[in-house]
This record gives structure tokens, C-alpha cells and sequence, in this order.
């Protein structure tokens, strides 16, 4: 008989937190889990902590791979899942005992295709920052309601709170299967086109307003990094995002076509000020501008426009970039 749930871990050079993530995900009972953990070459001892509570923990399933990124991490634990439900926790986040036990219940009750789940931020100890009752991550979501993705991307991006943390999706595995999803290889951002293509196919999603995840606020991570590769990297990304969602807004319905502009305007922001105040060679720059000129989403964006501060925010993205394209090496 197949697990309830499968649980993807993806790790990378992760040994300062492993313990207590490796321990939380150990501390979910009172239901079959597979915990899918899938090292991606780390260079640490990683991977030894992991077979060690291996050791300990026979539901564990251990996946050594050369370095490839998270996404691939991903996909290859989303491949060896047999699940009914998948649920993903970062290698040096945290999960509050018995969250997937009350996961599988509300998103069996509700028949859903998925649940959006709740989380917290911290620096250090997860479990008595929860005791002090942190600030959660989402706090607009229609808690009560259950609704198709395409809804819920509409009314998200109304209210300004467009969730797309894969850590917080609990997600049934035929939904994943039938829509052939998998996170892609060439972007930081991937969680971004990933929860966008989620949300097309899911028919009833649910929420959970409990704050159960624990998300590490950690410095060294690539989207904290301020190196000059590191933030070309994003730049890159937030442009292959804005095409992605260009692409996913072409024939859908007017008001998710309405409210995917919207979103193509925002994360346009991030990369405008990527561009303004990163660590951005002169050539780089050059580079990107041209390309964010070429994309066509400057005409997006206007379209997308609600006010006349996001029509004069477009229109002052488009100048810099043509200030920015003749700009030489």
C-alpha cells in the first residue's frame, strides 16, 4: 500500500541545520511518510548526517546525486515519490511535529487537490520562536474558502499576496503527475512558474491558517548574496520568470489574464532594482536591458498598469533600459 504522504528534502551543504530538520521530519507520525532526502553534491558532511538517521529512521530513502541545483533535487524526489500527497521541506527549514497528519486530514476532508499551508520566519530555534506566537508568513488568504487555482491566483495578486513557496503546498500527487510538473533547471525562481502551472490545474484548493512551517532566514542563501555572478544569475531568472508568465497569460480568461500582467509587473520590479542597485557590470547590464527590451514586456506591464505611479514606474523602466542597452563594457 502506498505512503500517505511523500516527504522531499532537498539538501546542499546544509550540516549546520540538518539535525533539526532531519529530527523534525522524523518527528512526523501517526501516518504512512515516506521522507524522500535528496543530497545534490554537497561537500560537507551532509550526506553522512543523513545516512546516519537512515540509521535511525527506516522510512527514509536517500538520493546521492552530483551537483545540479535545487530544482533538479526536486525533480528527482518528486520521480522516486509514491505518495498520495507530497509535501516539500528545505534542508535547513523545520516542520512542527504532527503538521502532516493534520494536512492529510483537512485535504481529505475537503477532497482537495491541493492545501496552501502556513509558516513563520526565524533566525535560530524554530520551536520556541513558535511558542512566542511569530508573525505569520500569509496572512490574507481566504482561510474558510475553497476554490479553483485560477481564483485563487486572481484574488492573490488583488490582495497582494500571491504565495508561491512550494514548502507551502501540500499537493496531490496525481495533480502533480496528470499536469506533468516539474521545477525548472535554468532559474533561481523556479518555485515562481512552478506554483503558476500548479495553480492552473487544480480544481479545489484549501488552506491551512496554522503556521506549522518554519522557514531559516539564512544569509548565504543565493538570494541573499550580493556577488556579482549571484545576482547576474537573478537578473537572468526574473527575466525567464517574466516570460513564463507572459506565455501562461496568452488565451486565459480576461481576469486571470489581468491579474498574471499584474504579476509580470511586479516581478519586473524586483529585477529593475536588481538592475539599479545590484552588483551589475557595465556588459551585463547592456545585455539585460536589451533583452527585457526584446521580451515585449514593457508593453505588458503598461497594459497591466492600475494607476498612474505603476504607469510612470513602466514607463521609467523603459527609458533606463534603453540608457542601459548603449551603455559599453
Amino acid at each position: 500500500m502506498p505512503p500517505d504522504v511523500s516527504l522531499i528534502i532537498p539538501v546542499y551543504n546544509n550540516e549546520r541545520y540538518l539535525d533539526e530538520s532531519l529530527s523534525a521530519a522524523s518527528a512526523q507520525v501517526g501516518l504512512a511518510v515516506e521522507i524522500i532526502i535528496i543530497d545534490d553534491g554537497s561537500t560537507d558532511a551532509s550526506l553522512s548526517l543523513i545516512r546516519a538517521q537512515a540509521e535511525r529512521d527506516p522510512r527514509i530513502i536517500v538520493i546521492a546525486q552530483a551537483n545540479q541545483g535545487v530544482s533538479a533535487a526536486r525533480n528527482a524526489g518528486l520521480d522516486r515519490a509514491s505518495g498520495k500527497w507530497v509535501a516539500f521541506l528545505d534542508g535547513d527549514d523545520w516542520l512542527a511535529p504532527g503538521s502532516l497528519g493534520e494536512w492529510v486530514q483537512q485535504a481529505e476532508q475537503g477532497d482537495l487537490d491541493c492545501l496552501l499551508c502556513n509558516g513563520f520566519s526565524f533566525k535560530t530555534d524554530p520551536q520556541a520562536f513558535l511558542a512566542g506566537k511569530p508573525l505569520a508568513i500569509l496572512r490574507k488568504q481566504p482561510w474558510a474558502s475553497i476554490m479553483t487555482g485560477a481564483e485563487w491566483m486572481v484574488q492573490s495578486v488583488k490582495l497582494r499576496e500571491w504565495p508561491h513557496y512550494v514548502w507551502l503546498q501540500f499537493c496531490r500527487r496525481s495533480v502533480i503527475e496528470e499536469a506533468q510538473l516539474r521545477f525548472r533547471r535554468d532559474m533561481i525562481h523556479e518555485d515562481i512558474p512552478w506554483t503558476l502551472q500548479l495553480a492552473l490545474a487544480v480544481k479545489r484548493l484549501g488552506f491551512s491558517q496554522p503556521p506549522h512551517y518554519g522557514y531559516r532566514r539564512n544569509p548565504s542563501s543565493l538570494t541573499q548574496s550580493r556577488s556579482a555572478d549571484k545576482v547576474h544569475h537573478r537578473i537572468a531568472s526574473y527575466l525567464k520568470v517574466a516570460a513564463v508568465v507572459k506565455s501562461l497569460a496568452d488565451g486565459q480568461p480576461p481576469a486571470l489574464r489581468k491579474a498574471l500582467q499584474q504579476q509580470v509587473l511586479r516581478e519586473m520590479g524586483h529585477f529593475l532594482g536588481l538592475m539599479r542597485k545590484g552588483n551589475v557590470s557595465r556588459a551585463h547590464r547592456s545585455q539585460f536591458a536589451s533583452e527585457f527590451l526584446a521580451s515585449g514586456c514593457s508593453q505588458m506591464m503598461l497594459k497591466s498598469c492600475s494607476n498612474y505611479r505603476e504607469v510612470a514606474a513602466t514607463l521609467k523602466a523603459w527609458y533606463l533600459c534603453h540608457i542601459w542597452k548603449r551603455q559599453k563594457a
